[in-house]
């Protein structure tokens, strides 16, 4: 599947009419953030829900999963437990890979480079996850047997490759960022990325007016957007942070920020 833009918005439109005529769960492959900022504006048929499922809370690209209505999920995590009691429906399984103990140390980029190098499409992955023995890859079912006989190495490193199931992870990298402070004007998007990413305004407006920056994972345009508590903002090949809190004003009358970052500054 070749996910342009003017490809990828009738291929969802096809796969949600799929859901309603056969009553059957019907997905896309893996979206990045701008193609689930344009699955979010779909309009969907009578009796079709939506969820985004990337294998784990707060995954960044993820799958558009379209359920009938007989189907009890409303949410990541309902939709979790469903798949985990029926993991026949699942899109999605994950790759477990661990390196030889031998091998040097490996990056998301070695991972990444190892899988594009089998000739596999970026959205037939997700995201990747690594830790100290290897890592995590997610991927759609239909490539998970290929590419657990495939991959082999990456980098300077032999790799050992079992697949699971999502809930089968017992390990997951503890997802906790670095912590900061900072007061802005009014907490407006323009402002915050500015000061979360340590780039000068004009850059920040840049990037918004590029679709470069994403507001709870959709595509957000608006520059004066005011943000609250709870809010996730990614700026593209940054990285993210989360809002969390607004607890007021500064003895200058400014506003406090409070952020978890996660990513290269």
């Amino acid at each position: 599947m070749k996910q342009d833009e003017s490809y990828l918005i009738p291929f969802l439109s096809e796969k949600a009419e799929q859901c309603l005529s056969d009553q059957m769960i019907t997905n896309s492959a893996f979206l990045d953030l701008h193609e689930k900022s344009q699955a979010a504006g779909l309009r969907l048929p009578h009796g079709v829900r939506r969820i985004f499922y990337g294998g784990f809370e707060g995954a960044e690209r993820t799958v558009a999963v379209f359920l009938p209505d007989y189907i009890e999920a409303e949410d990541f995590d309902s939709l979790s437990e469903f798949f985990r009691l029926s993991p026949g429906d699942c899109p999605v399984a994950v790759l477990e890979v661990e390196k030889d103990k031998f091998s040097p140390p490996l990056s998301h980029r070695d991972y990444l480079g190892s899988l594009m190098g089998l000739g596999i499409k970026r959205e037939m992955t997700g995201d990747i996850i690594v830790n100290e023995n290897g890592c995590y890859i997610f991927v759609m079912k239909s490539m998970a047997s290929y590419l657990a006989d495939n991959l082999v190495s990456a980098g300077r490193g032999t790799l050992s490759v079992r697949i699971i199931a999502p809930h089968e992870i017992k390990d997951m990298p503890s997802n906790e960022g670095e912590r900061e402070s900072f007061t802005v004007s009014s907490p407006r998007l323009d402002s915050i990325v500015k000061n979360g990413f340590h780039i000068s305004r004009d850059a920040a407006c840049e990037a918004i007016s590029k679709g470069l920056v994403f507001l709870n994972d959709i595509e957000c345009l608006k520059p004066d957007k005011r943000i609250a508590e709870g809010d996730k903002i990614t700026l593209r090949r940054k990285g993210r942070m989360i809002v969390t809190s607004l607890p007021g004003k500064s003895k200058k009358g400014r506003d406090i920020v409070n952020v978890e970052f996660f990513g290269k500054k």
